[in-house]
């Protein structure tokens, strides 16, 4: 059964612009004002995906899924690290999930780790290339010389990845 692709319009902002006492409550305002975004995005988009891109990294990484869940988002993209807790986050909602991976390695590793501990796979997966930007496992040397060709086999082999897991769940 072929996979259906849809059209995704991502819209990216800095919540901590949006709220005034973000200086003195940053978690709060930054709950506060991904409602408000997801509000207007939904009125926006009323029968649109609404998701959220959360950073791994970030200090709240699970108040931020739980409230991306809570209000009703549709997809959480995550990365900028494992998402390895991130079932456990949204269990209970309607919410998927969608970790970012940059190499075969990693994916395994999520989905391994998944699987054993949540027994559930990505809804999703977003593959990042050797030159996204940030910390994606190339060295300098391996992001420069690498061709198209080579990066091609190495999205392959996370589709595989992927795919193994699907077909599980």
């Amino acid at each position: 059964m072929p996979h259906q692709q849809k059209a995704v319009q991502i819209h990216e902002l800095s919540l901590n612009v949006l709220q005034a006492d973000f200086e003195k409550n940053p978690l709060e305002a930054n709950l506060r004002a991904m409602e408000k975004e997801y509000e207007k995005a939904r009125k926006q988009a009323p029968e649109g995906v609404i998701g959220f891109n959360i950073m791994v990294a970030l200090q709240h990484y699970k108040e931020y899924v739980v409230q991306a869940a809570k209000i009703g988002a549709d997809i959480i993209i995550s990365g900028a690290g494992l998402a390895t807790e991130l079932p456990a986050y949204v269990k209970g909602f309607a919410t998927k999930i969608a970790p970012i991976v940059s190499g075969e390695r990693a994916a395994e590793l999520l989905l391994k780790v998944w699987d054993r501990k949540y027994q559930t796979t990505a809804d999703m997966v977003v593959i990042e290339g050797p030159l996204a930007g940030g910390h994606l496992g190339f060295h300098k040397e391996e992001a420069e010389s690498i061709t198209c060709e080579e990066y091609e086999g190495t999205i392959e082999k996370i589709i595989r990845v992927v795919k193994e897991y699907g077909i599980k769940y």
